[in-house]
């Protein structure tokens, strides 16, 4: 970001009272804390438990009419 692109936002700060100027400060903070920990850390690979219930059958039918039958549902 330059310095004439924050311009707008320096005089919003400017115009909010000194407590809202700090929940900004926490928020700022707060932002390049997660930001450090995001490239600090590799990220760990997800980890979901598999099922093997082995091959589908040959003969499976996954038509609508199959699964829920002809009764027009």
């Amino acid at each position: 970001m330059h310095s004439h692109d924050i311009e707008p936002l320096v005089n919003k700060l400017k115009e909010l009272s000194p407590e809202r100027v700090a929940e900004v400060e926490d928020f700022i903070d707060f932002l390049r804390s997660r930001s450090r920990a995001q490239h600090s850390r590799p990220r760990q690979p997800l980890d979901f438990p598999v099922d093997h219930v082995g091959q589908w059958p040959e003969d499976l039918s996954l038509r609508r009419e199959d699964l829920y039958g002809d009764d027009g549902r």
